[in-house]
């Protein structure tokens, strides 16, 4: 018999805020193919007039930069507290809530 695999992107947080014209949001998501610790991902993204500047991937386990401005901005946050920060999200955000969601999914396919 075949083996199910449902795969499934947690959009857990999008913030915008917007001050003369100019669009900044932040997305957290958490993807995942089964409610294995080690098939889920988080990644938390920002971005500037919708315009990806850097991202911390738990794949990664480190930020990104893809602007200048981010870039060095990733630079800084991996040598600091932050990016111990993030690592511990993934457990706290993602692994917390997945098997619920995959349950649910599951029962309505």
């Amino acid at each position: 018999m075949a083996s199910l695999i449902v795969s499934f992107s947690l959009l857990f947080l999008l913030t915008v805020h917007t001050a003369d014209g100019f669009l900044n949001f932040r997305t957290v998501t958490c993807l995942f193919n089964s409610t294995k610790a080690d098939d889920i991902a988080y990644i938390d993204s920002y971005y500037l007039n919708k315009l990806k500047i850097i991202s911390f991937d738990s794949r990664v386990e480190k930020y990104v930069g893809y602007t200048e401005l981010g870039v060095s901005n990733a630079k800084r946050l991996n040598e600091g507290p932050e990016v111990i920060q993030r690592r511990n999200e993934k457990e706290r955000y993602c692994v917390h809530n997945v098997g619920n969601d995959y349950n649910a999914a599951l029962t309505k396919s």
